[in-house]
């Protein structure tokens, strides 16, 4: 299919050009990006953050009248957590990655706008591409002792501040935009706050720093305030935004080929443009799995598919509970909330099909306690509730309001006509007029008393005796006096059985753990030479190496993101 990697980070700058959508919530995102100033870009994953300050770093470039656009992305930072337990100056070591990342993004764009280096080393700028390269990628590896304490101990931000002004003054562009790509570094607090440290030294005379972000749960630390640092752009396309539907159908015009249009049913692609809650990457995947589809009817088809995203969108809220062991009772207890706010508003839409009810409103009270909100912004974080204004019924009656995932309704039959389901139902009821008030509800009504209590942080357990820990900031195991030491998710990851790959057929596997030492996911990226180890394997040649080899860097990537 046509330019169809749902990830923009694997597309090429030219692709980027090409398959952007144009609707105004996407100008309006730029705009902000190229102005003066700090931004935060703010969406859950698939919103299309990477995608537009790609495109606004490639446009920036071949336009004089546009400030000098940097970009730098910081999506492998937790291969750099398991330095929180050995490594002493971990939090240095993790500034100095920061930092030779944001100096490589003004040699990538001398790359990538095919200009000479060479007034860097007039400039007296000592730091080369190479060196530098080296030095993310032992940082990365947990390696690389000689050459940190050589270089990188040494690399400040007033170092990125030099190159900076030495590149615009080059190209003789007055101001600079660092546009700093999955920065929220959530799955490891210690480096968000020093990440944002970072950001807020970056900010100065002619440099604005523009920075993505998850909605919610992105902690900044004690001394960066966004609301006061930053101005907040928000990237979440809203199914109730009157041009919603005419900008998700330029998304699949641009993704699509001729034929591939001519062959979509509109009924269809209407129905999944809803279906993907504004999510791009989620309306790509669901347009990819009706192209790849056995035969069948219709109807069937679009079921099975609704049915397999749903499980995909609710796995991956399931995963925190994995990446944030500390969170994961707040998380299992949030999928009850969340079956039964879908289970709710399935039955008020289902009584009255003339009107859209889909909002619900969650009133702010005593019961409200931070544990509990923190639960509805994970939820909010992986985009299985979409957050709109509060509105107040009276006195000491204000409520939060959310729409849930369409695709969990939609599975629910909360869009069906009578008892049968159709293609147009769900279009045509996003084409009625919204119910006055939305379905109000308490914590105390969605969840029980047990399990409102049950809203509570799980500290990892004794690694020597496995006592539960009494509180966050014990040093100690009550039980056996043992040193606790904090998990590493980095590390839990590479522990993941090869079964745990997306892709990879169970026949395949096998083979591979019978004539192969590779068990886990680990094991691939540690290997030095991957493709010739998994060749080793019967009737495994180069081609589907690299293919196994991609798959389980995806699989990292997306369970470190």
């Amino acid at each position: 299919m046509k330019n169809f990697e749902e990830r923009a980070d694997q597309l090429s700058l030219k692709d980027i050009d090409e398959c952007l959508a144009d609707g105004e919530i996407f100008k309006s995102a730029r705009l902000k990006l190229l102005a003066p100033g700090a931004k935060l870009l703010i969406g859950p994953r698939g919103t299309g953050k990477t995608h537009l300050m790609r495109y606004t770093y490639a446009h920036a470039m071949h336009s004089k009248s546009s400030p000098l656009v940097l970009y730098a992305s910081f999506n492998r930072y937790l291969h750099l957590e398991p330095l929180l337990k050995k490594s002493p100056d971990a939090l240095k070591r993790f500034h100095t990655w920061v930092v030779a990342r944001l100096l490589l993004s003004v040699y990538d764009y001398l790359n990538d706008a095919e200009l000479s280096s060479d007034q860097f080393s007039a400039s007296g700028f000592t730091y080369g591409e190479g060196e530098l390269r080296q030095l993310v990628a032992l940082l990365e590896r947990g390696s690389g002792d000689e050459l940190y304490e050589t270089v990188g101990r040494n690399l400040t931000v007033e170092h990125v501040h030099g190159a900076v002004h030495c590149l615009m003054g080059s190209l003789k562009r007055s101001r600079c935009v660092i546009l700093l790509d999955d920065a929220a570094l959530s799955l490891s607090d210690q480096y968000l706050v020093s990440f944002f440290e970072i950001f807020r030294l970056l900010k100065s005379e002619g440099v604005a720093p523009k920075a993505s972000v998850y909605p919610g749960s992105t902690q900044y630390g004690p001394t960066f305030h966004a609301s006061h640092e930053a101005e907040e752009v928000h990237l979440w396309l809203s199914i109730e935004d009157p041009d919603y539907s005419s900008i998700m159908g330029d998304i699949a015009t641009r993704r699509l080929s001729l034929e591939e249009s001519n062959a979509m049913n509109p009924d269809i692609l209407e129905l999944f443009k809803y279906v993907a809650f504004g999510i791009p990457r989620v309306f790509l995947r669901l347009l990819r799995e009706y192209f790849d589809s056995k035969p069948g009817t219709s109807q069937q088809k679009v079921n099975k598919i609704v049915e397999r995203q749903a499980a995909l969108i609710g796995a991956e809220y399931d995963s925190l509970g994995l990446k944030l062991q500390q969170f994961s009772s707040i998380v299992t207890i949030g999928r009850k909330f969340f079956d039964r706010v879908i289970s709710d508003v399935t039955v008020a839409q289902g009584e009255d099909s003339t009107k859209r009810n889909i909002t619900i409103g969650l009133r702010q009270g005593d019961d409200r306690t931070p544990l509990a909100d923190r639960m509805i912004r994970f939820l909010v974080e992986v985009g299985l509730l979409y957050p709109l204004q509060a509105v107040s019924h009276g006195a000491n009656r204000k409520y939060d309001r959310f729409i849930p995932h369409i695709a969990f309704l939609y599975q629910q039959g909360a869009f069906r006509e009578g008892r049968k389901a159709t293609l147009k139902a769900l279009p045509e009821l996003m084409r009625q007029p919204s119910v006055k008030h939305p379905i109000r509800r308490e914590l105390t009504t969605l969840l029980s008393a047990d399990e409102i209590s049950g809203l509570k942080l799980d500290l990892p357990p004794c690694q020597n005796c496995g006592a539960q820990r009494y509180n966050d900031s014990q040093l100690f195991c009550h039980q056996c006096g043992e040193q606790l030491v904090a998990s590493s998710l980095f590390e839990e990851c590479m522990k993941l059985p090869l079964e745990n790959v997306p892709g990879i057929s169970s026949a395949l596997i096998a083979r591979i753990h019978r004539d192969t030492k590779i068990k886990t996911i680990g094991h691939v990226v540690a290997s030095q030479n991957a493709s010739s180890d998994l060749q080793r394997a019967n009737y495994v040649g180069p081609v589907r190496a690299e293919s196994i080899i991609n798959k389980v860097a995806l699989t990292v990537e997306e369970f470190l993101s």
